[in-house]
């Protein structure tokens, strides 16, 4: 294996582990029910906004 190729898979690996890492702290800060609990409230806010939007668009088109 050439220096070059060494170098490479050297950075390869380091840069996994630090995703690794990233991945595992923010699994401990945060925990997957967290995540589901923010992602479940973007979701129904998001989904109001929408019903809003088209209420309003239904009420203009009409008047």
């Amino acid at each position: 294996m050439g220096r070059k190729a060494q170098a490479s898979l050297e950075y390869i690996l380091m840069f996994a582990v630090g995703m690794l890492i990233a991945a595992v702290i923010i699994y401990k800060l945060i925990g997957v029910k967290g995540l589901a609990i923010w992602a479940g409230s973007k979701m129904n806010t998001t989904g109001n906004e929408i019903s809003e939007n088209l209420h309003n668009l239904s009420n203009s088109s009409t008047g």
